[in-house]
């Protein structure tokens, strides 16, 4: 017994060490675009508007209205674009051209990364995200892929929600055409 515990308590103590409390405790260095959309997502959810979707694929379009979407796999890839995470934290530019834009950009050291560039502007009374925009890429022997996101956002009555949001670009799978997507998203 006694060995056993002589085992775990050198196992306990790496494990504790490698959850660093300071590095946990840190401030954003990034504007929280994941935080911003999850309480979309909770809002959109509980409220079930209806969208006005416009989907096309190369020249296949098609559109519909309707209140019954997953507004997580709707707005996934702007969780996606969140580079608010500790292993990131110095991978991006930071520049703000004004008092109301974050704008971040991947610094050419960090080629691995997929978010490219995210671009926060801020409503100048609410201070809420007005505009978000991303570039996404990956690309590898095998696939390549390019996303360009926008999520537009204003105030309905009291409350500060989605507008519109956009998905565009291609996936393009090595021995086979490339594919171009969009998804536009319209709420009243």
């Amino acid at each position: 017994m006694r060995f056993v515990s002589l085992l775990i308590f050198p196992v306990w103590l790496i494990v504790s060490s490698c959850n660093n409390p300071n590095q946990q405790n840190q401030p954003p260095v990034y504007y929280d675009v994941a935080g911003f959309v999850q309480k979309q997502v909770q809002e959109l959810t509980a409220r079930k508007p209806l969208v006005r979707k416009t989907v096309q694929i190369n020249q296949e379009r098609s559109q519909q209205q309707t209140a019954e979407l997953d507004w997580n796999r709707e707005l996934e890839l702007f969780s996606q674009a969140d580079i608010n995470k500790p292993a990131l934290r110095s991978s991006y530019q930071i520049a703000r051209p004004d008092s109301l834009t974050y704008q971040y950009t991947l610094k050419k050291s960090e080629e691995r990364l997929t978010v490219r560039s995210l671009t926060v502007r801020l409503d100048s009374i609410t201070r809420q995200p007005r505009q978000i925009e991303a570039v996404l890429q990956t690309s590898n022997p095998l696939y390549s892929s390019e996303r360009h996101l926008l999520l537009e956002n204003g105030l309905s009555g009291q409350q500060w929600q989605v507008k519109r949001y956009k998905l565009a670009g291609f996936q393009k799978l090595s021995y086979f055409d490339k594919n171009e997507f969009m998804v536009e998203g319209r709420l009243p």
